[in-house]
């Protein structure tokens, strides 16, 4: 809409002649939609802003909590590992992520920093429920996507508040699907519980491999089964779902081989309440719920550059441990180590996952190389048949150091 006035210039009579009711009318007809514009557009910036504000209060609400809970995390570690020297790589913060000169784009392992995990190559992928405007790049809602949410608890409620439900699946995670369960002040109500209902648009390619959960607010909210439906089975459960759930789900991908659904089903809970507007309120919901079918590569590779921190005196001596999550097998997992950037791209390594594995009680010795610095390669591979990719969330090396 916009906001240039149509009422620019007013119908006044001729020099001393009468005033005309048809100019008066049409006046006052320019003034009334003009104020009738402005109202609708500063309607809609308070809404915005409505929107905005409960969206920031609740992600740092959220992110409060899971800082603190860290923080006590951190402080046992310290109490109960005192001098424990530790090499650690997440994904969520891949500053180390390093590739061989050799090793080509495609056969680069994919580094999802939103997820904080590595997954093998992608050769396409594409979304079940939106898709992107060539012309403008923008995502584009299915026209016959169908999302529905059913109230599982939320018995005594006051009043309930929400954005529409589509929000969480048209590519943006600017525009996020909110639901308000409001309560007395006073009630005693501990959660709240839905049921999100996905009915996915008919495609040429039905196959679903990934799906990805981006909660709102993140941190806070407790996904309790993903499930699906077919066109001959109901209820079933996504096999890389967990068993115990997801709570206080942080952003997450599930990746499993090719299933076949005519529905998605999302069960969320919420245990967090705070009051608003003096109501006891539970807020819960999601910025994006991604389906898609990807295909990937069979295989793929990623390195990491430990250095030894700045406070670290002397050169690394022992390796006392090395393990990745999941746990490498040298088979869908394979793990190479490397003295030096020069070996690391010739692909020499100085240890390999087919030798022992390095533990306390078998440890690496590398005093010999004189390192301040150590590398790691991950190799790996799909599982013949497989359509899924494997899910590499961390690498982690404990350490020893010696002075010269």
């Amino acid at each position: 809409m916009s906001l240039l006035p149509i009422f620019t210039q007013p119908k006044t009579p001729e020099w001393r002649g009468n005033t005309s009711s048809q100019d008066m009318n049409t006046n006052f007809s320019e003034i009334l939609y003009d104020l009738n514009s402005i109202f609708a557009e500063a309607s809609k910036v308070v809404t915005s802003l409505n929107e905005l504000e409960s969206r920031i209060r609740h992600e740092v609400e959220a992110i409060s909590t899971r800082v603190y809970a860290v923080s006590g995390v951190i402080s046992s570690y310290e109490q109960s590992a005192s001098g424990y020297k530790m090499f650690f790589e997440d994904f969520y913060l891949p500053e180390d992520v390093v590739y061989p000169t050799n090793i080509v784009e495609q056969d680069r392992c994919v580094v999802n920093d939103e997820f904080g995990v590595v997954t093998l190559p992608v050769n396409s992928s594409f979304s079940k429920v939106y898709t992107i405007n060539v012309n403008d790049g923008k995502a584009i809602t299915a026209p016959d996507l169908k999302v529905e949410i059913t109230p599982i608890d939320e018995e005594g409620t006051v009043k309930v508040e929400g954005t529409s439900e589509t929000r969480a699946f048209d590519g943006s995670d600017n525009t996020v699907w909110e639901r308000k369960v409001r309560f007395n002040r006073d009630s005693t109500k501990s959660e709240v519980r839905s049921l999100l209902t996905v009915n996915l648009p008919s495609m040429s390619n039905p196959y679903v491999n990934k799906i990805h959960v981006k909660p709102y607010p993140e941190g806070s909210e407790d996904i309790t089964n993903i499930t699906y439906d077919t066109t001959v089975s109901q209820d079933i459960v996504l096999s890389s779902f967990p068993v115990e759930g997801e709570n206080n789900s942080p952003t997450k991908m599930y990746s499993f081989n090719n299933i076949l659904p005519t529905k998605i089903k999302f069960y969320l809970k919420q245990r967090s309440s705070r009051i608003e507007d003096d109501y006891k309120t539970f807020t819960y919901g999601a910025k994006e719920f991604g389906i898609e079918k990807v295909e990937y590569r069979n295989t793929g590779k990623v390195g990491i550059r430990f250095k030894l921190p700045s406070y670290e005196i002397g050169l690394l001596g022992t390796l006392t441990s090395l393990r990745t999550d999941p746990d490498y097998d040298n088979n869908i997992y394979k793990v190479g180590l490397y003295s030096s950037e020069a070996e690391f791209n010739a692909d020499i390594p100085i240890w390999t996952s087919s030798n022992s594995p390095i533990t306390p009680t078998n440890p690496l010795d590398l005093s010999v190389y004189g390192l301040e610095d150590l590398w790691v390669m991950v190799q790996m591979n799909q599982p013949v048949g497989d359509s899924k990719t494997p899910l590499l969330k961390n690498v982690s090396i404990t350490y020893t150091t010696f002075t010269t």
